[in-house]
Formats: structure tokens, sequence, C-alpha cells
């Protein structure tokens, strides 16, 4: 196993005292989970052991007890092993869209293992939709997947239902064949009550607890939502905000970049209307973290995103994109679908694995949320300073920006 380089950004973290009042009224109290240094290899840590986690949920809800209550634009934090308290929540953070939506993709600027992912060497946790299009004697019909699994996939493996988590084994040099997929999560884990339907958005690898808050970009449900309401960009939308309230991806960069790589469909070009932003990771290390910039030296290392689209049927028994395929994109404009697992995760090979609809039919599922998980965890103490001070326990827990 090779252990990942890291650099720190130290967190203030809430108070022993403050974090019992927040997380005795979750429906099952949160309980921090110990930090530590992701080491990469062929095996994959289990929930329980990965800190800082948050997901979304579709509908956005709040852990307070009775728990699942709507709670519009609100982000979870979850230690893996049940437990949950609410994280931050993104209303009122946007001068130009006030009004509350639903949160969909989330990510740090500086997602973990962001990197690692592109080379194939750690492994991908990913959601489904609870909804998908499948195609019964011709005929397009409006699909529910089952929040839990088993779910199984057309090309053998089982994974996690909708409120779960799955993971895609990297091939990590020839250790692990290729294309394996699995169950990561089940619905108990990720939030023991109420169980969750359909995770919408997932971030791991954030300051404990996990409610301190590691989301700093999203997308909001649907991205037509802030269309022409951003001054000095008429006729464009918002894909990937910032935390701040400003945007980050415009819709039309989303639009340019999936349209060069997906069918066109029986007529012509993917309606931009329909193209929303599904799931997210960022790498972002040029000038600002609120802007996606160019190497400024000229070269190739560019800011990046890892992200996938909504499913969008099409008029002739497909899909102009199954909403399972990856594209990696950078701030110049080069795009190209992700490779992991030993294989591209294009058009071609979501219909060809990702179809649950038996042989002789065609539904395939739709990714919701992306994220990167290492092998194990390696206990670090002394990554983590109390102080006490007058009964007041204040925890400093470092942010990693692995690269």
């Amino acid at each position: 196993m090779s252990p990942i380089g890291k650099t720190s950004v130290f967190v203030l973290a809430v108070a022993f005292a403050s974090f019992g009042c927040v997380s005795a009224f979750a429906t099952l109290p949160y309980n921090p989970v110990p930090f530590g240094s992701p080491s990469l290899g062929p095996n994959v840590a289990p929930p329980s052991t990965v800190f800082g986690k948050e997901y979304s949920h579709d509908q956005d809800h709040s852990a307070v007890a009775p728990g699942g209550v709507p709670d519009p634009e609100r982000i979870v934090a979850w230690d893996g092993s049940g437990g949950t308290a609410d994280g931050q929540d993104f209303t009122g953070t946007r001068p130009f869209l006030t009004p509350d939506g639903q949160i969909d993709a989330t990510a740090n600027h500086a997602d973990a293992l962001f990197t690692p992912l592109l080379e194939d060497r750690a492994h991908l946790v990913f959601s489904v939709d609870d909804l998908y299009t499948s195609y019964v004697g011709g005929q397009a019909v409006l699909t529910s997947l089952p929040s839990a699994g088993p779910i199984l996939l057309a090309n053998g493996n089982t994974i996690g239902g909708a409120g779960e988590l799955s993971v895609e084994l990297a091939v990590y040099g020839g250790a692990n064949p290729a294309s394996v997929q699995t169950l990561w999560a089940t619905q108990s884990q990720v939030n023991g009550s109420p169980l969750p339907d359909d995770i919408d958005g997932i971030e791991l690898w954030g300051p404990e607890p996990g409610f301190t808050a590691d989301t700093n970009k999203y997308s909001l449900d649907v991205d037509m939502f802030s269309y022409n309401v951003i001054p000095n960009l008429p006729n464009d939308a918002v894909s990937v905000w910032n935390a701040s309230g400003s945007p980050y991806i415009l819709h039309s960069t989303i639009v340019n970049s999936v349209s060069s790589l997906l069918p066109t469909g029986p007529a012509g070009g993917i309606p931009f209307d329909l193209i929303n932003l599904d799931a997210l990771m960022v790498r972002d290390f040029n000038g600002s973290s609120d802007t996606f910039d160019r190497d400024p030296s000229g070269g190739g290392a560019n800011d990046q995103i890892l992200f996938s689209i909504r499913q969008i049927p099409d008029a002739a028994g497909g899909y102009y994109a199954t909403g399972s395929e990856l594209f990696v994109l950078d701030a110049a404009g080069n795009v190209n679908f992700l490779f992991h697992g030993g294989h591209l995760w294009d058009h071609a090979h979501a219909l060809a694995n990702f179809n649950v609809s038996g042989p002789d039919e065609l539904g395939v599922i739709d990714i919701n949320a992306i994220e990167g998980v290492a092998d194990t965890v390696i206990p670090e103490p002394t990554g983590i300073v109390m102080l006490l001070a007058g009964g007041l326990g204040i925890a400093l827990f470092a942010r990693r920006g692995w690269k």
C-alpha cells in the first residue's frame, strides 16, 4: 500500500459541549470518526473508518429528530455506523438566486482522491438514482429503483440500491480484475433512522465532526432553474455553485463538453435544457478556488472536474445520455470519458453493463453521486490536537488536500 502525500489546512471544529448538543438531537447520535491518513491499495476501507462524510438526500432533509423532515439545501453528516447530524445549509447563500432549491451534486474544491481515481489507483464510490427510464415493448416507462439492493447489473455484478452507496474497484496495477462493482455502504450505515431513499450527493475525507462542513461546491437539482438570472450572463445558467453563492461552472460549459462526446440521437443534438449536472468531484489548485482556472504557466496542469449528467432518454428507444457516463473536463476545455476499473465510463459501457432490465429489454440506471475511497485509513493521533480550556473542548482537525 502506498501512502498519499498531503497538505494540511487546519479547521477549527466545534467544542465538545456544543457537539454534544447538536448530535443529541440526531435520530441516531453522530459519533466522530478517528482521523488518519488514507492509504491506497487493492482493498476498500469500510465506511465506518472513512472520516468527514457528508451526503445530500433527494429530497433534502434534516437529521434532527424525528429525522427525514424536509429541509431544502441541507447537507447531512454521517458517521458510517448509522449516526447522523445536520451539516451546512446553503439556503440564502446565492444573491441572484434566492429561492430554495434541492442540492444535487456535492464536492470540495480539493477532493482528496481525485488524481488517484484518474490513475485507477483509488476506488470509485457511487450512488444510483431512484428513477430511470426503461423500455418495455419499445415504450418508455419511468421506472423506480429500490432503495436497497442487491441490484443485479447486466455484467453479473450486484450493487446497492438508490439509498445505498456502491463502489467500483480500482484495477490498482493489476491487483484487481477490471469492471468489478459491489456494495459499499448500506442504508443503515448511511443513516440508521430514517433509512435514506435516494442518495443525491456524497463527500468524503473532510474534517471531523462531519457537520463542520467540507462541501464548498454543489449543484442544484435543475440547472436551468438559474437560467437568465445572473447579471452579465444572458441566455446561460449555472451547473456548479460555490459555497459563497457565486457561479463556478456555467451550464453552457457542461453542454458543450458532453455534446462533443455523446451520440446526437434521432432528432439531432441533445436538448440543452435537459442537461443537468448530476455527480461531481473537483480538483482546483490554480488561482482562487472559486474560479475554474487554466494553468497560469501555460502547461497542462489546469483545474479539473469529474462529473456526470442526469439521464436523458431519446425518442427512439434509447438515450442521449444514460446518466452513467463519467466525464473529465479541465479549464482549457479538454474533455474525455473517465478511465477507471480498467474501462472507459462511456456510453457504450453504460449500455452494456448498467442495464438492469434483463437481456431482451433496456433499462439503464443513472449514476447520482461520485467520490473516491482508499484501501485503509492509518491512525494518526498526532493529526488531532485537543485543547481543553475551562471545561470547553476544542478539536483542531486537518483538512487534507491530497493531490
